[in-house]
């Protein structure tokens, strides 16, 4: 009788487990999707400001609508990837509440309290610039009530309904990790059923069902990115040979199961292009569920090809670019945060109306946000002992890569083995 309680609890257990136990190690491919992600970010809100510029039947235009279109892939893939990590980290661990505990302290600290700092600086400007721009005309104007108001909707600037969705999913994550280990055969089926949850959700909107006005910062827009992410968490070290991560079984025939995903990809990235192009020119009307339907297919692929990209990435650039990938990812959260402010001021800046200045003027747009704010990032990390309370925390161990491959090797396993005790 006993034996047999023993073996059902062993099973139980075991059965938490997707393929053999694998100990977890750290997944420095992570940084450069949020180097490649964050790169997408900073295109698209450069862009957005001289795509209004020309004049829509000109190449000038075609271009900045496709760097404006093309690159939305940023916010999602950021949602896609806190998932991905998430479950990694903790699936196969037991859900204590000591666990937890330290979870929220971690994780909701190191965005909670910079989440409210940027909400209450990007008020001040926005407030400022927008009555008049003297102080005594933005006390008239400020609000106590408008700014929390803001604060609990996301919206106290255009970027920052990202933070207000991460938070939301951080208090989501203990359940969703505790009814997966409860039930882990639904692991599988996490896929559609992250899917299942946005469209009804989307669809209910869109018949009035319920009606909210700012869907977008509503963290259930976005399941099917977090579960997905799940999913890739879970069963992340499969999921990594068939990306190619293992040289020996990058074959022919795996290449070829890459190809439907890169030319769903591919297809859907230049439709979305397209159809955002005939909406801003001719006046293009597109159901809002149609239009949801080629945004989603677009960022879903784009995040799954943007990670094979930097497992790909990661094994075959030299020591210093990989290196400056995954620096520029580690940035990437403060970098977020800063680089609008930044455009903000840039774009208040005057420049002629010859194409060739206002083109410069655009790249540099793009150069200034992504070299200053990485700059301040990386002087805040190096010489701000509270650096994390504005532009959230870096690595516990090292990630960057030495130049000798043996010593590396050494040097993971030994991160590997400091994540596990911490943990």
């Amino acid at each position: 009788m006993n034996q047999k309680k023993s073996e059902q609890g062993q099973s139980k257990t075991t059965e938490l487990q997707p393929g053999p136990k694998q100990q977890n190690s750290q997944l420095i491919e992570i940084y450069i999707v949020r180097a490649l992600a964050i790169l997408g970010v900073l295109l698209v809100h450069t862009a957005s400001v001289p795509v209004g510029d020309f004049d829509v039947h000109s190449r000038a235009f075609s271009i900045y609508n496709f760097v404006n279109t093309f690159n939305r892939f940023g916010t999602t893939t950021f949602i896609f990837l806190s998932a991905l990590v998430l479950f990694y980290s903790y699936y196969r661990k037991p859900l204590t509440i000591k666990r937890v505990r330290s979870f929220f302290q971690r994780r909701l600290l190191y965005i909670l309290l910079p989440y409210v700092i940027c909400c209450t600086y990007y008020y001040v400007i926005q407030i400022y610039y927008t009555y008049g721009e003297t102080w005594e005309l933005f006390w008239q104007n400020a609000s106590w009530s408008a700014f929390l108001s803001m604060v609990m909707k996301g919206e106290a600037f255009y970027h920052l309904y990202f933070i207000f969705i991460s938070i939301q999913l951080y208090l989501f994550f203990p359940l969703m990790l505790w009814f997966l280990q409860r039930w882990p055969k639904l692991t599988k089926h996490l896929v559609w059923m992250g899917l299942a949850i946005q469209w009804v959700f989307v669809y209910g909107n869109e018949v009035h069902w319920w009606q909210v006005e700012n869907k977008a910062t509503l963290a259930i827009s976005y399941t099917s990115y977090y579960f997905l992410g799940a999913f890739f968490g879970i069963y992340y070290n499969k999921i990594k040979e068939w990306l190619g991560a293992d040289r020996a079984k990058r074959t022919g025939r795996a290449m070829l199961l890459w190809l439907p995903l890169w030319l769903l990809w591919l297809s859907s990235s230049l439709y979305h292009v397209y159809t955002f192009s005939e909406i801003r020119r001719n006046g293009y009307v597109v159901h809002p569920l149609g239009y949801e339907l080629l945004w989603n297919i677009h960022t879903l692929t784009a995040a799954v090809v943007l990670l094979q990209a930097a497992i790909l990435l990661s094994v075959w650039l030299r020591p210093f670019w990989l290196n400056a990938f995954i620096r520029l990812g580690v940035a990437s959260f403060g970098i977020y945060i800063v680089h609008a402010a930044l455009l903000f001021f840039y774009f208040r800046i005057p420049t002629s109306t010859n194409p060739l200045y206002y083109h410069l003027h655009s790249v540099g747009g793009f150069v200034a946000a992504l070299a200053v704010s990485w700059g301040l990032v990386a002087l805040a990390y190096k010489f701000l002992p509270y650096s994390w309370v504005i532009f959230g925390a870096q690595p516990k161990v090292s990630p960057y890569v030495e130049r000798n491959p043996s010593r590396t090797r050494q040097r993971y396993s030994n991160r590997n083995q400091q994540q596990v005790e911490s943990s």
